[in-house]
């Protein structure tokens, strides 16, 4: 990263202590005075920002030298910056500042020295008059902005609503995983914009710009969603680098363009903890990063995730969808809200009002086979990878003809009438069984089938 791009990331990251914020010359300057109360003060201010500087630098590997000072003024504050920098003792007085620490007087500095002019002090003794008319009237402006007599002009920044930036590549590029020393670097510009602005990335688009050949578009894009709001963007950056992998460029490729999509606010999380990476947030958010990988590297209908049905009957109670469609992306997200459920639960799950519900749920499983499975039976007992041993049940389920589902050349189908138990294997599985229960006025030596139909996690 470069000076400017460094600059550039202070500033979006800074943006999240105070709304002004503005870029002089090499330095980054803030006026902080209206928010010292929120966060306690002026040095707490400083060291929670160096604090935050210093993780997102060390998050992107990049190395930064961070050197802050503070004043009345600005132009107070830079000079001693620049003293700061060069590793030169601060003086106990601002009059005793060299004159080489105010910008204003680099073009005059030969002719300041020449007339004994060192220190803002000797040139604050003057006449004003005199060095108007010798040095021009920027100069004593400058001088009036340090003392604090008049109001320094600065144009503070302002974080754009949506992140667009476009960068030249060193060389063109004639495969698309090589383009990934470009997207890294705009994903580093992207992070301090998230921070800025508080916000957590959902969507974005990369478009790289092909050179002019015959036949061939302009451009080329792809776009990368999450399920899950990110601001630390190495899984983001994981799911670029698959996709391009699976890109072919029709020409080289001399500049890309990263946009954002959609971003969501994390304000709540940002006043829930001090952490950078809003770690409430993404608790239980590995499994969607794993299956979002999977699809990125493997292709979207490769990758399917189970949805609950609201279905009565046992066979539409779940059905399988392609994880990576954006119209099944609340499919992903349940998986996660199912992990930090359990997570916080336990194995036990609640001890409160909710211990009926868990005792239903208990008997639903969590894998559903497309097609029950007929099992051999022993003495009238199922079978399955050996002998089983019987946990709970039965659960009844009935479902007349209209209920159960339909072929396209059947007719109306006989009542279901079923008990399902919960069976363990030898190796600990546990499986959930029904058998075909006997319809009144049936024979008692009719031998009931036995099925499998699901499997519990």
């Amino acid at each position: 990263m470069d000076e400017a791009a460094a600059q550039q990331a202070i500033c979006a990251i800074s943006l999240g202590f105070t709304p002004r914020v503005a870029v002089c010359g090499s330095a980054v300057v803030m006026e902080v005075s209206g928010s010292l109360r929120l966060f306690g003060g002026l040095l707490k201010l400083a060291a929670l920002l160096e604090a935050h500087l210093q993780a997102f630098f060390k998050q992107n590997s990049l190395v930064a030298q961070i050197i802050r000072a503070q004043a009345a003024t600005s132009l107070i504050a830079i000079g001693r910056l620049n003293l700061l920098r060069s590793r030169q003792k601060l003086p106990a007085h601002v009059a005793d500042m060299p004159m080489r620490t105010l910008a204003a007087t680099y073009p005059h500095l030969a002719v300041l020295e020449r007339t004994g002019c060192r220190t803002w002090g000797d040139l604050l003794s003057l006449p004003r008059d005199g060095v108007a008319r010798r040095f021009g009237a920027p100069l004593l402006a400058a001088l009036d902005q340090a003392r604090g007599a008049v109001p320094e002009p600065y144009v503070w920044r302002v974080l754009p609503d949506r992140f667009e930036q476009k960068i030249e590549l060193d060389a063109l590029v004639i495969h698309a995983g090589a383009l990934m020393a470009g997207v890294t670097a705009l994903l580093v510009q992207l992070h301090a914009w998230l921070l800025g602005r508080q916000s957590g990335l959902c969507a974005l688009k990369l478009v790289w710009h092909l050179d002019k050949r015959r036949d061939v578009p302009p451009t080329g894009e792809l776009t990368v969603r999450t399920a899950q709001p990110a601001q630390d963007l190495q899984h983001v950056a994981k799911l670029i680098a698959e996709r391009l992998n699976q890109v072919s460029l029709s020409a080289p490729v001399h500049s890309i363009t990263l946009l954002s999509l959609e971003t969501v606010s994390l304000l709540d999380a940002a006043a829930a903890t001090a952490s950078l990476l809003m770690e409430p947030r993404q608790q239980g958010a590995s499994a969607v990063q794993f299956i979002e990988r999977l699809s990125a590297r493997l292709g979207a209908a490769s990758v399917q995730v189970w949805q609950p049905c609201a279905d009565h009957r046992p066979e539409g109670m779940q059905r399988w969808v392609v994880a990576g469609e954006d119209s099944n992306r609340f499919a992903t997200k349940s998986i996660a809200a199912r992990t930090r459920i359990h997570s916080a639960k336990g194995i036990k799950g609640s001890q409160s009002d909710t211990k009926t519900d868990a005792i239903t749920d208990a008997l639903f499983p969590t894998w559903l086979l497309r097609k029950p499975l007929k099992l051999a039976t022993q003495a009238g007992a199922p079978l399955h990878q050996g002998a089983l041993v019987k946990l709970a049940g039965p659960q009844r389920l009935e479902a007349t003809g209209w209920l159960m589902s339909k072929g396209a050349d059947q007719a109306d189908i006989a009542p279901a009438l079923r008990d399902y138990f919960i069976y363990r294997t030898r190796q600990g599985v546990l499986l959930w069984i029904y058998c075909e229960r006997l319809a009144p006025g049936a024979r008692d030596d009719v031998q009931r089938e036995w099925y499998l139909q699901g499997v519990f996690a």
